[in-house]
Order: C-alpha cells, then sequence, then structure tokens
C-alpha cells in the first residue's frame, strides 16, 4: 500500500522550493526558531510527520535528540542525520500509531499533518498519542490547516510545474491530486498522487487535546502569518 508523497519523495523538497521559493526557507527557519524558545540545549524531541527531515535534521543538528515520524517510508529514506549532532532516530508509522517508552521534551505537529487524519477516531488516537509521549511540563507545537487552505495550485518555473486539485469529496473530507512535470535534471519525468484530506475546525482538534491533559499555552498565529494555518503550543500538566 502506498502512502502520501510516496510517489514523488525524490522531488518532494525541490517541487516546494520551486513553487513558493524564499518563503519555503523562512517557514522553515522560523519554526526552528519557535522550536528553539520553547526547549533547552539537548532535548528530546518527537517530529510528527517529519518527511524528508526539513525539521529533525537540523534539529538534530543543533544537538537536539530527535525521533523523526513518518508514515511514508520513502520520504523516511531521504532524510539525512546532520554532519555534527546526534543522528535522527527514524521510526515508520502514523502519528495515531506510535508508541515509544521515552518521554520527550517537545512533541511536532507541524506543516498540515493533522489533515491527514480522516476521522474522529485517528484524531483523538494521535492526541493521545502524543500527549502519551510527553513529560510533565512537555509541549506540543501544533498547525491546524484553516479552510482556505483547501485549494487548487498551479506553478511553474524554469525547472518544474506543479498542479495540484483539491475537491470536496463529502462533508470535511477532499480530495487531493498532485501532477508534478520536472524538465531537466536526473530527476526528469512526472510525478502524480492522489489521497483524501480532512479540513478540521480548530476547536475540534483543541478539544481533542484537551480530553488528553493538553492545554493551549500560546497561540503563535501571529508569527506565522501567510501560512493558511492557526499555530499554538499546548501545555502538559
Amino acid at each position: 500500500m502506498t502512502r502520501p508523497h510516496d510517489t514523488w519523495a525524490e522531488i518532494y523538497d525541490l517541487a516546494y522550493e520551486q513553487e513558493f521559493g524564499a518563503y519555503y526557507g523562512y517557514l522553515t527557519e522560523q519554526t526552528l526558531e519557535v522550536v528553539g524558545s520553547l526547549v533547552s540545549p539537548g532535548a528530546d524531541i518527537v517530529d510528527f510527520g517529519a518527511g524528508t527531515g526539513r525539521l529533525a535534521t537540523p534539529l538534530a543538528g543543533a544537538g537536539h535528540r530527535v525521533v523523526a515520524v513518518e508514515p511514508s517510508a520513502s520520504m523516511l529514506e531521504r532524510l539525512r542525520d546532520p554532519p555534527q549532532g546526534p543522528p535522527v532516530q527514524r521510526v515508520c508509522c502514523a502519528m495515531q500509531d506510535f508508541s515509544s517508552p521515552a518521554r520527550f521534551d517537545l512533541a511536532l505537529c507541524v506543516f498540515t499533518v493533522v489533515i491527514y487524519l480522516l476521522d474522529e477516531a485517528a484524531l483523538d488516537a494521535a492526541m493521545a498519542r502524543a500527549a502519551a509521549c510527553l513529560r510533565p511540563g512537555g509541549r506540543l507545537l501544533l498547525d491546524v490547516p484553516l479552510r482556505a487552505a483547501f485549494r487548487d495550485r498551479r506553478a511553474s518555473t524554469d525547472m518544474l510545474s506543479r498542479e495540484v486539485t483539491v475537491e470536496l469529496a463529502s462533508g470535511a473530507l477532499f480530495d487531493y491530486r498532485e501532477r508534478i512535470v520536472v524538465h531537466q535534471g536526473a530527476l526528469s519525468g512526472t510525478y502524480e498522487d492522489a489521497f483524501r484530506l480532512r479540513n478540521w475546525p480548530t476547536q475540534l482538534v483543541l478539544s481533542a487535546a484537551s480530553r488528553c491533559g493538553l492545554q493551549v499555552q500560546q497561540d503563535l498565529t501571529h508569527l506565522f502569518a501567510g501560512t493558511g494555518a492557526e499555530y499554538f503550543v499546548l501545555y502538559k500538566a
């Protein structure tokens, strides 16, 4: 069974860098800066939906102990350890299936991870797993994409063209289709993918977290203007 992004994992970062340009790097750096404000050096961090290591690799390079949790094996294969710092531990599973005897200072659930949770059972399980793996006093950095983010997009550069269609399926469920054509280089070719997503009302996500003992400590949405998502720091008492 394939997972979202399996078929284009090798060009995933390239596609986003080409479409969003400098803003892609800015968003990554802004997120890393927020993480740095939440934990001390040498923290234990679990990164849900880690992808190719956009956050996990630089965080490990900064000396943190990082566990990267990612359901797509193809994405996880492209995650690289930093030149310096501890290696990243890789776990191939969905957020709602993760379990570990280790306890963490910080959990990350950002860059649209929650929209891959398709029903309330999955949402509740994901929040429960996040809460269970945190130490008392640990935090969860969470984003919740807004309805406006579920829209078609098209982009074209000298290197590639990208077409994303997002169609309402039923209720809050959407069918996402991706088609990328790379025009040059060793990765030239056509890459396609299709999967389902869910638009979650922010309060429903926060309520699911609250039932697991995670309370909103900060609303950081103002730091991430233009992302189409709300950002929160949640605290485990």
